[in-house]
């Protein structure tokens, strides 16, 4: 496969959940979504931006979602391929180890009080000083469903920046999960690179199982299924919880499953497919981020 058609097509995976899900040949066409570059009005986009989310592979191969976040200008597009990223990360987070390992890494950066989000998949590299230098491959923008607004209005008093890990979720871990509207997931496929994309929804959409099983919707998008496709060929993803309350996140890493015909799909109003996610790894990351949210608003697409 060439490098165009590498990052510029659907591949095998999401084609053919595009035809099990019977939209194939009814949805946004590759060539009309994705630039390899940065085009202008996405390079002044991002400088404006305090809150990003990237997709990364540790050494063996696991899945991992990371939160960057900062005050803007923390993003800055250096030409049209290259985007420099700054701002803080959890000195917990596997990020800027799992880039030493596989350079692959995909990025969405969200603008929660506009609703709007964009994706940007490649190759990072990470420097010394922490930052990261993102190689664009791939970069198209994503319609505003099930996002739930929120304003960032100012930063936290620091605090120490501390971490657990475990291999289930314990009881306080399932009670926020249980409660959370807002996740993101990292998932990859072998050619076209890792991808960062969100997932939005009321609280309960997200269910526990027990402590190492969740299942959540998938509501309908805009039948690109970037995230199932790459499911399909790979069962490794990566889930990012963030509390807007507190600042602190939790990362899970394991195995998903796209779940096509379940019964309990009539439980969740609008689903239109489930996912199954089977934890192996959890890092609860205290003071992830030093940003303040206020919560302003439900998504006026979630189904009621």
């Amino acid at each position: 496969m060439s490098e165009a058609n590498r990052w510029g097509s659907y591949h095998e995976g999401e084609l053919a959940v595009q035809r099990r899900a019977g939209v194939a040949r009814k949805g946004l066409k590759a060539s009309q979504m994705y630039h390899a570059g940065m085009p202008a009005g996405v390079r002044r986009f991002l400088p404006l931006q305090q809150i990003a989310v990237l997709a990364t592979v540790d050494s063996d191969g696991r899945l991992w979602a990371s939160l960057r976040s900062g005050q803007p200008g923390f993003l800055q597009a250096i030409d049209d391929q290259i985007l420099q990223i700054g701002g803080y990360g959890h000195p917990g987070d596997p990020l800027l180890a799992n880039l030493a390992s596989h350079d692959a890494m995909g990025m969405l950066v969200i603008d929660l009080a506009g609703r709007n989000r964009l994706r940007l998949n490649g190759t990072a590299e990470a420097l010394a000083d922490g930052e990261i230098l993102l190689a664009t491959k791939q970069v198209y923008g994503n319609c505003q469903k099930y996002i739930q607004a929120r304003a960032i209005i100012g930063e936290r008093t620091p605090l120490i920046a501390t971490s657990a890990e475990g291999v289930e979720l314990n009881e306080h871990q399932q009670n926020w999960l249980a409660q959370t509207d807002t996740f993101f997931i990292a998932t990859a496929h072998s050619r076209a690179g890792a991808d960062a994309s969100h997932r939005g929804g009321k609280p309960g959409f997200v269910r526990i199982e027990d402590e190492r099983r969740l299942i959540f919707p998938d509501y309908r998008g805009n039948e690109m299924f970037n995230s199932l496709g790459n499911i399909a060929l790979n069962s490794r993803a990566g889930l990012l919880f963030p509390d807007f309350q507190t600042g602190n996140a939790l990362q899970v890493t394991g195995n998903a499953e796209i779940l096509w015909e379940d019964s309990r799909i009539l439980e969740f109003a609008g689903a239109q497919r489930l996912v199954r996610f089977d934890v192996e790894r959890v890092i609860e990351l205290l003071a992830a981020t030093h940003l303040r949210f206020e919560f302003a608003s439900y998504s006026p697409d979630l189904p009621s």
